[in-house]
């Protein structure tokens, strides 16, 4: 698998930062154990190893032993051979020791499979090798590299062995070529693609649908993943066993939006977890929730066989995400952002709770469960209307608490689910990125009421109060203004369902505008036309982001700004006056409609004395 890397790069670089400070709710965090821990398997010195050296090792494929509440929990043995290793093949300092494999389930599959990561290698004594971590980049092979335990191992103690990024693609040297062609049905054309990290089965529960998975995607920015649907870890779960060879999930969020990377346990040291011999999203520090799982079985790929697993209950927390794996510790769990909806629609309704234990994917998780829940209840991506509320509570970096509240109307021809939604991302998202203070979001409320008809205002004419009646402004002429007096005007509003109506609404025009030229823009709250905002709201044109290229304003002006910003059912009218130096003067003025209102009118003006 790569590495977790969204557009921004955002919530990664957060989580990492965060990580440092993290508190854990519940029992206290075990401190780290020594290497020499009893219950750790001793490793095995690479330099003892050999060509043809007999191994064994442990992995739950899901095809035989006890169940757990929907899959296979105990692992299963495998058998294989050493074929040599690969110096500073994973990275500077840390070798890819190479290693044919053989059980039932990776022969009838074809090969090693994605899930398998961590899974541990065992010397004949009971040493440990290491964990099966990478595989053949174009398909399916019984041939795996192995993350060496002495580097694995090394996690105990939070000190990572290498500071380099691991190899995209790890190329395979013509001596170890020729050995593992003449023992195993992988071709030259094969191993010249070479070996990289064993891809995570990705599980997202809530979202249905490739479109909404698509859209999860792009959120969290996932690349090198298997991403699927999977079941959510709810109120009931109950907890799967975490022992060598077992299962373990790491999830960034649990609950009606579980998303979580699924892969085996390389070993158990006291309350200390080590698996995966990879990263997962690269960050280091890290604030994952670590969880059992159950496999339920290993399907059969052209490209590479994947595990399919439950996650189930939280029992410990990730704190290290590095180049030889993942760190883990039973007992106390991270601190977690708790996202709550309430959603009704039609006579139905739900009431849902994610747990978000990475602080700066708050935004994405937190739009990803108001999709999954108002889908659930609104059933189908279509059009429709509603009102979506929200209260967003956090502490800002002085320990002082702030909130935010919002209530608005929606209104949609195709994805009325998505357009509330995404509206809630572009809110917290501010409020993660507003450049000035590092904040955080404890929870987010969210209370939904949608339904099936698509209600909507759409602006026609403009008419503005002049000499005592109202005029039907020209939009290829040139309105006057008058400078120190009000600019009263009225919209008129068309809409097939609601009717026609005129919503009134007025800007005081500066006392320097007298000579100046500028435009008039009326538009609906709904349009997505920022123009002329900029300078009234600290806003960028085309949405609701700061503009990133000014000064950061201040987190105390971030609120302001969004409590401020127009809402659907508005009808805005901004009056911009310019100077050669650019706009200078900048006025508005808001009027609303009840309903959410389209469209928009601009105009030319000229400031008169």
């Amino acid at each position: 698998m790569k590495h977790f890397s969204g557009v921004r790069m955002r919530w990664a670089s957060v989580a990492a930062g965060a990580a440092l400070t993290v508190t854990v709710t519940g029992v206290g965090l075990a401190p780290a154990q020594s290497a020499t821990d009893s219950s750790c398997p001793a490793p095995y010195p690479e330099t003892d190893l050999a060509p043809g050296q007999a191994v064994h090792g442990l992995t739950v494929d899901g095809a035989a032993g006890p169940l757990g509440p929907a899959g296979a929990t105990e692992p299963d043995t495998f058998t294989g051979t050493v074929l040599g290793t690969v110096s500073d093949g994973i990275a500077p300092g840390l070798d890819m020791i190479m290693v044919r494999l053989s059980s039932s389930e990776i022969d009838r599959v074809g090969g090693i499979w994605e899930g398998m990561s961590g899974s541990p290698v065992y010397a004949a004594d009971g040493r440990l090798i290491g964990a099966v971590a990478y595989g053949l980049s174009s398909g399916p092979s019984p041939v795996a590299g192995v993350t060496p335990a002495a580097d694995m191992e090394a996690l105990l103690d939070q000190a990572p062995t290498s500071t380099a990024a691991p190899a995209a693609r790890v190329a395979v040297p013509d001596r170890l070529a020729r050995v593992v062609t003449a023992s195993t049905d992988v071709t030259r054309q094969q191993l010249s693609d070479g070996f990289t990290e064993l891809r995570l089965p990705f599980g997202v529960s809530g979202l249905a649908g490739k479109k909404r998975l698509r859209e999860a995607r792009s959120l969290l920015g996932i690349r090198g993943v298997r991403m699927m649907q999977t079941g959510a870890v709810g109120s009931a779960a109950t907890p799967s066993p975490v022992q060598a060879g077992g299962n373990l999930a790491a999830s960034m969020s649990y609950g009606d939006v579980t998303t979580a990377g699924v892969g085996t346990v390389t070993a158990v040291c006291g309350s200390e977890v080590l698996a995966f011999g990879h990263p997962m999203n690269d960050t280091g520090p890290a604030t994952l929730t670590l969880h059992g799982a159950d496999a339920i079985y290993i399907q059969e790929d052209p490209a590479a066989p994947f595990k399919v697993a439950n996650v189930t209950a939280p029992l410990g927390t990730v704190n290290g995400d590095r180049l030889a794996g993942l760190h883990g510790v039973l007992g106390g769990l991270p601190t977690t952002s708790r996202i709550t909806s309430y959603v009704e629609s039609d006579g139905r309704s739900r009431t849902g709770t994610t747990m978000i234990s990475v602080p700066g994917a708050v935004p994405d998780i937190g739009t990803m469960h108001l999709l999954a829940d108002q889908d659930r209840v609104f059933d189908g991506v279509g059009a429709g209307s509603g009102t979506v509320s929200w209260v967003i509570r956090g502490q800002r970096q002085d320990g002082s608490d702030f909130r935010l509240r919002r209530t608005d109307v929606y209104a949609d021809p195709a994805d009325l689910s998505g357009s509330s939604a995404f509206s809630l991302y572009d809110t917290l998202s501010q409020l993660e990125d507003n450049g000035s203070e590092h904040i955080t979001i404890s929870s987010v409320r969210t209370r939904s009421v949608l339904d099936r008809d698509y209600r909507h205002f759409v602006i026609g004419r403009v008419q503005v109060r002049w000499a005592g009646r109202w005029v039907t402004t020209d939009p290829n002429g040139v309105l006057p203004v008058r400078a120190g007096h009000l600019l009263r005007l009225r919209a008129q509003l068309t809409s097939p369902s609601l009717g026609n109506r005129w919503v009134r609404v007025s800007v005081r025009v500066p006392h320097r505008a007298a000579g100046k030229i500028g435009a008039l823009d009326v538009f609906g709250g709904n349009s997505g036309d920022t123009s002329g905002l900029e300078d009234l709201f600290g806003l960028s044109g085309g949405g609701l982001f700061l503009d990133s290229s000014q000064p950061a304003p201040g987190f105390g002006a971030v609120l302001r700004q969004l409590r401020r910003a127009p809402h659907h059912d508005d009808v805005v009218a901004t009056l911009s006056l310019f100077s050669r130096r650019g706009s200078d003067l900048t006025r508005t003025g808001t009027g609303s409609a009840g309903q959410v209102v389209d469209g928009g009118v601009s105009l030319q003006v000229i400031g008169l004395r």
